[in-house]
């Protein structure tokens, strides 16, 4: 499901604990955006796209727009949303009323 224009939002995970996966989950969550997520560990067929896409069997592989995030900071998740047209400041100032 995308917004308007703004593309959708797909990434690679694994329901294993991962701090990093858990920080992207968890960004997306407090921006109230929907996202399409594939765990890597049960569908082979997921893992492989993944490292098509990036060379790197790294959780999670974010794609935003045309950006491929590895392991991506809570910044770089914000900076990749912007610029695929994202109001990533005002989702914020909503998330956190």
């Amino acid at each position: 499901m995308t917004d308007g224009a703004r593309p959708e939002i797909v990434m690679y995970a694994r329901q294993r604990f991962c701090p990093d996966v858990n920080r992207a989950r968890g960004r997306l969550g407090e921006l109230n955006l929907p996202w399409v997520e594939y765990d890597t560990e049960s569908d082979t067929g997921a893992r492989d796209r993944m490292v098509a896409i990036t060379g790197r069997g790294s959780v999670p592989t974010l794609l935003i727009g045309d950006r491929v995030l590895i392991e991506p900071s809570v910044a770089e998740i914000d900076d990749a949303l912007t610029a695929a047209g994202y109001d990533v400041a005002a989702m914020a100032g909503l998330a956190g009323e």
